[in-house]
């Protein structure tokens, strides 16, 4: 059953949904602003759903690490190009530094 729902949330929000509307319309004697904002919440709902889909297809698509012990190379080289990275980085923001103050003068 578990299984069944992950593999079809739109298909069991949209149901539980309904039963809400249905469970509204019957007993609590909603108005059209009731309908309105469910219908809206539906939408949020439907959307932190699709962002979710969206971002675990994302992730699954990363770059992966080596981890076997042979590979120090590969980590010392990483490494590196992170150093490299950041080096380049500070040297960009001290320049972004020195035109803000050559501005404030």
């Amino acid at each position: 059953m578990k299984k069944w729902i992950i593999d079809r949330p739109y298909i069991f929000t949209s149901i539980i949904f309904l039963i809400i509307m249905i469970f509204g319309w019957r007993f609590l004697y909603w108005q059209e602003e009731d309908y309105a904002f469910l219908l809206l919440l539906y939408f949020i709902v439907t959307l932190g759903i699709r962002l979710d889909d969206i971002s675990n297809k994302i992730g699954d698509g990363a770059v992966k690490l080596k981890h076997s012990s042979g590979e120090r190379d590969t980590i010392v080289r990483q490494l590196n190009d992170i150093r490299v990275s950041l080096v380049t980085l500070n040297a960009t923001l001290m320049k972004l530094l020195d035109e803000m103050g050559k501005k404030n003068d």
